[in-house]
């Protein structure tokens, strides 16, 4: 399995690539990059591997840590030496904005920057719910963040800033001096197959009676905090109504002492590493959400959506997209996209809910399923891309 954020990078390069949209991708790695793979898996492009700096000394420097570990210096010669070969570029992610705006300046380029997160926010959340040196770095990280982000919403060398979320497209439009637009997640290509092979009346007779699933990295103090507030506020409310019921907790790299915490937990499996998610995901009665902090757009709810699962999720879990939630099962409708609470006993009340009505999660499921189908289409979204963009977008 893979992080959200690379999960929906990939989506848009697979798509650009169907749309017949020539790319050169610039990746900067830490280790030796497995070039044949990513040209591999995004047919007719060109992979160009960019050194990481993972030194301490990268820590040290006046820009925030994810700018000073991707040094422009080797992209700049490279830059002057070649004549330009793009019509616009994108940096697809806000940590590449700074490699994005180097093209821009040499090549005269229009930029787009790919926004997955206000990336301060979300390092203030982690100084918040760490102690000692490493709450200490979070904060540090914050506040070279915040200067950082102030600078890129009135830089010249921005033509447009792409949230994938709602909300933090609307906290960033009262600040930035640059075009700013709200731009939906790209889910890779197989989660929108819109046949019947996909949808979810080809899984509902593989769903597993009673099943529940957590699917997020477990090395991430959001993930981690979601998972402890779910087990230690909600789980036994939810086998005190269903006692079959089984908590599959899919994630990779668990932090230290965690796999044993959920060993002692009753009906919890703990399924690491693994290379997909789907087989958890389409083969569970619910999907839980619970998460306490963060920001952006939480992809895993969205792909649960997408496999026609249903899902459980707090306010911060469903931030990001202008779907329908429903507080309870009796109050949802046709037009319900997910349940959202967040207190214990409304969130326990919501999975036991769905669990004892294999109907409604069906038809739950459905509904997000065809909101995810129409909302996320990847020709609309690209179309939105085009539309900021003076050039046809032919470099990430």
């Amino acid at each position: 399995m893979d992080a959200g954020g690379r999960v929906e990078t990939f989506g848009f390069l697979t798509a650009a690539s169907n749309a017949g949209i020539r790319m050169q991708v610039l990746v900067p790695a830490k280790s030796a990059l497995d070039v044949d793979a990513v040209e591999k898996a995004v047919p007719g492009a060109a992979v160009i591997p960019l050194p990481r700096d993972d030194s301490p000394l990268a820590h040290l420097r006046v820009t925030p840590y994810m700018y000073a570990s991707r040094p422009v210096g080797p992209l700049r010669r490279a830059l002057h030496a070649t004549p330009p070969r793009a019509d616009a570029v994108i940096s697809y992610s806000y940590r590449a904005a700074r490699l994005g705006q180097e093209i821009a300046r040499v090549w005269r380029l229009p930029h787009l920057v790919r926004a997955h997160n206000i990336e301060s926010a979300f390092f203030r959340a982690m100084a918040r719910g760490s102690s000692g040196p490493r709450a200490a770095a979070y904060e540090l990280e914050y506040r070279k963040l915040q200067l950082a982000e102030r600078s890129l919403g009135h830089s010249p060398l921005v033509t447009a800033i792409a949230d994938i979320s709602l909300e933090d497209h609307e906290w960033r439009r009262q600040r930035a001096s640059v075009t700013t637009f709200h731009l939906p997640p790209f889910l890779p290509v197989g989660a929108l197959a819109d046949d019947a092979s996909a949808g979810p009346a080809a899984t509902r007779d593989r769903r597993v009676p009673g099943t529940v699933v957590f699917v997020g990295s477990l090395d991430t103090a959001q993930n981690v905090e979601a998972l402890r507030w779910f087990l230690d506020r909600c789980w036994d409310g939810v086998r005190a109504g269903q006692p079959a019921a089984v908590l599959r907790v899919v994630g990779r790299r668990p932090e230290p002492g965690l796999a044993d915490w959920l060993r002692g937990i009753p009906s919890v499996e703990l399924h690491t590493d693994v290379p997909s998610i789907d087989e958890y995901v389409g083969t569970a009665v619910v999907s839980v959400n619970p998460m306490r902090s963060g920001s952006g757009v939480n992809i895993k709810a969205i792909a649960a959506m997408a496999a026609g699962t249903p899902v459980v999720s707090t306010r911060t879990g469903s931030r990001g997209l202008s779907w329908q939630s429903a507080r309870s099962v009796p109050e949802m409708t046709p037009s319900t996209h997910l349940l959202v609470a967040d207190e214990p006993a409304a969130f326990t009340e919501a999975v036991r809910g769905l669990l004892a009505d294999p109907v409604r999660a069906a038809d739950l499921g459905r509904s997000g399923r065809d909101y995810v189908l129409r909302t996320l289409d990847h020709t609309t979204l690209l179309r939105r891309i085009r539309d900021e963009l003076p050039g046809r977008p032919a470099t990430s």
